[in-house]
């Protein structure tokens, strides 16, 4: 998979009919690319090169279409001992996050999940190549609920159809672990937010007036990191509004959910 990505969608070289640098037609791209690599702690050579080879990451960029979406697994979560992930066992984990941003990625997100049933909790990196549509991630418990119910079929048991996951699982997914934050403010340099972010008001941290909706400002106007585990503990609302995704209330969310529920019970009569 390593020299497929970088032979068909590197930026030199290509099977591609215009053979344009790796460039691809849009329908021979990806919506989303989920890479089960080795473990960014096991000290293997080929995870060294894997983790931190830009033109492997350039080639996934390149693969998925301009909403593209990226998910890896990031081996075992962050403990609040743990040195900053530049320094510790994980330090490949950093340095694929550095590949992402570098060629390209707008927004990324990590959460812990419990179920793979290992001896700890496993670090889930999600990474959006367009910052709009980072808006999904933030999206009200009620809204993955409509789309859950848009997009898979019921069961004829009348269980659910997901064993693990929902809306309110979502919005767990959402609030990053305290750990990943104290963690990411052991950098060196500290980020600036984590001395001016945590704790701050979310509705005061929206910036300069009359700033951009479409670009993500944070308090005195600076830029919103690529990945900051300390603004998305501390201002989920704002960097939805942020996504470019117009914020609705759950009583919207509820209305237009019994609505859907009506239509699917009066096609089934």
């Amino acid at each position: 998979a390593f020299k497929w990505f970088i032979d068909n969608y590197g930026e030199e070289g290509s099977d591609s009919d215009d053979n344009n640098n790796g460039t691809r037609k849009e329908e021979e791209k990806m919506d989303v690319i989920i890479m089960d690599a080795l473990d960014p702690d096991k000290f293997v050579e080929i995870v060294g090169s894997l983790y931190k080879d830009n033109q492997f990451v350039d080639a996934l960029f390149r693969g998925l279409t301009e909403e593209g979406v990226f998910v890896a697994q990031l081996g075992e979560t962050d403990g609040l001992e743990d040195p900053a992930v530049e320094n510790g066992a994980l330090k490949d984990k950093a340095n694929m996050m550095e590949a992402l941003e570098s060629v390209g990625f707008k927004s990324m997100h990590v959460y812990d999940e419990g179920h793979p049933h290992f001896d700890a909790p496993w670090n889930f990196l999600v990474a959006f190549k367009d910052e709009k549509s980072r808006a999904n991630w933030y999206k009200s418990s009620a809204q993955i609920e409509i789309e859950i119910h848009k997009r898979i079929h019921r069961r004829k048991s009348g269980k659910p159809p997901l064993r693990y996951f929902d809306g309110a699982t979502m919005m767990g997914y959402q609030l990053t672990p305290k750990a990943q934050q104290t963690v990411y403010c052991r950098k060196e340099p500290t980020p600036w937010e984590c001395d001016e972010y945590v704790g701050a008001n979310p509705r005061a941290a929206i910036g300069e007036e009359g700033a951009n909706k479409n670009q993500s400002v944070g308090i005195i106007g600076r830029r919103r990191p690529v990945y900051s585990p300390v603004m998305e503990r501390n201002s989920r609302k704002v960097l939805n509004s942020r996504g470019g995704n117009e914020a609705v209330d759950d009583s919207t969310v509820v209305a237009r959910l019994s609505s859907t529920l009506q239509e699917t019970i009066g096609k089934k009569l």
